[in-house]
């Protein structure tokens, strides 16, 4: 069965096929960082319930009998244990330090004759 995220974005470039390389390149980006934190909520709600103590049961229970399973379950522990050592990294945010408008102090809107470089 083919992926979601990418018959979404083949879906999107018949949708819109005159766009430039430009913005094929930032829309490609956005939608691969969409893709990967499409289900944050999930993985969030999963951690809330116990799930990390849970999965480790279940990978102890796992490495009795199923060695493939236990591997996997031993595989997303490493994820989540990279995933915590990455927020624990990460710098605060600063409020306010996000998209916000810095007006042109040079720019020149009136039509009265002025100089554009005074």
């Amino acid at each position: 069965m083919p992926d979601p995220a990418t018959v979404g974005r083949a879906l999107t470039a018949l949708a819109y096929p005159d766009d430039g390389p430009e913005r094929q390149g930032y829309q490609r980006t956005i939608a691969d960082a969409r893709d990967a934190f499409s289900d944050l909520d999930t993985a969030a709600q999963f951690l809330d319930d116990d799930g990390e103590a849970t999965l480790r049961r279940a990978v102890g229970a796992a490495s009795r009998d199923d060695h493939s399973c236990a591997r996997d379950g031993r595989r997303l522990l490493r994820d989540l244990s990279r995933l915590r050592e990455s927020i624990a990294d990460a710098p605060p945010s600063t409020p306010g330090d996000g998209d916000h408008f810095h007006s042109g102090r040079t720019t020149v809107f009136s039509g009265a004759g002025e100089s554009p470089d005074r």
